[in-house]
């Protein structure tokens, strides 16, 4: 997966010029194959003018089907994170992920471990475009763990940086954060409810045949369900949760990264943040205690100010990240890049 000779990256013609705080920045856009599936996918990346940049970085997107701006609710979290960094002299990919915008069909059978594949091809190219410098990888909620597989496999990945990058199983971040949301929107979280989520969980996370696990949800379902077990909501659910994506993410554990990890990393959580709990970062931290774990008071998953950290609080105005988060960023590359 991390081979160079399997990595290729193909620059378009098209490049546009902006001007980000006092520098001016060029935006290239890029192809990015990776030949072991023959995925393609559409990035920008952007580079400060007039000197080489300092350092490279490449951006990884959370779960789900995202753009290459980590688009959300009207946020755009990857260009602003890019559009600072590269004001400061660093040059910065973002790309959009399988079967988004300009990048190809999503693979079916696409997990964690293909997208950081991705991600490996993507800083393989930028060690070929940029050689003299250093090359990290930026990763928010899912992609931290695509920065950390990198981290601990791809030799050409000199630093990372996590934002709630998780350090427990998937089905650990799974059950952990539907009782914090439960415990934030009704003050309790009910044992049933509990029990037949691990149940539904150790389905998924077993080795069985998707068909079998199938009927097996089913029959958990209908037990607590009754005939509304049958609606087309809860068939997707069961769609979701048998997805070879969702079962690999529920027995992957991150530990197994996290111990070989010796390069420069950065973990920021918020304190807020109620799908990546913050003892996230106390895990990080005894796996790998070279790593800067910083905890970002008042701050959601989004790294937005927040009052309660719930989902619906994600629309509010105020700017995710915030300005705060992105200096800690600064801050820290700073001292790692003079």
């Amino acid at each position: 997966m991390m081979k160079k000779s399997q990595c290729c990256l193909l620059v378009a013609i098209l490049c546009t010029c902006l001007s980000v705080a006092a520098a001016e920045v060029s935006e290239q856009e890029l192809t990015v194959v990776n030949p072991s599936d023959h995925a393609v996918l559409a990035g920008t990346l952007a580079i400060p003018q007039g000197e080489a940049p300092r350092a490279a970085i490449v951006m990884a997107t959370g779960s789900g089907a995202q753009n290459r701006d980590e688009e959300l609710l009207g946020h755009r979290p990857f260009k602003l994170i890019s559009d600072r960094l590269a004001a400061q002299g660093f040059a910065v990919l973002r790309m959009d992920d399988r079967g988004v915008g300009g990048s190809s069909n999503p693979t079916p059978d696409a997990t964690t471990l293909t997208f950081a594949g991705d991600i490996a091809c993507a800083v393989e190219q930028l060690d070929s475009l940029f050689p003299e410098v250093p090359i990290g990888i930026i990763g928010h909620s899912e992609g931290g763990v695509i920065a950390m597989i990198n981290a601990a496999d791809n030799p050409r990945c000199d630093f990372i940086i996590t934002l709630a990058g998780p350090a427990w199983t998937g089905d650990s971040i799974i059950m952990s954060q539907t009782r914090a949301i439960a415990q934030a929107a009704m003050g309790r979280w009910n044992p049933d409810q509990e029990a037949m989520q691990r149940r539904l969980l150790d389905i998924a996370r077993s080795n069985m045949p998707s068909s079998v696990a199938r009927i097996q949800m089913s029959t958990v379902l209908f037990e607590a369900y009754g005939a509304a077990a049958s609606t087309p909501q809860m068939q997707a659910s069961i769609d979701a949760m048998t997805s070879n994506w969702y079962r690999t993410f529920l027995r992957l554990d991150p530990a197994e990264y996290i111990r070989r990890i010796h390069i420069p990393w950065l973990a920021l959580n918020g304190s807020k943040d109620l799908q990546v709990l913050p003892a996230n970062l106390e895990t990080i931290k005894q796996l790998c205690p070279t790593a800067d774990t910083q905890l970002i008071d008042g701050h959601n998953h989004l790294f937005q100010p927040a009052i309660t950290g719930m989902v619906n609080e994600y629309q509010r105005p105020e700017q995710a990240p915030s300005d705060t988060t992105i200096d800690i960023i600064l801050n820290w590359l700073n001292a790692l890049v003079h």
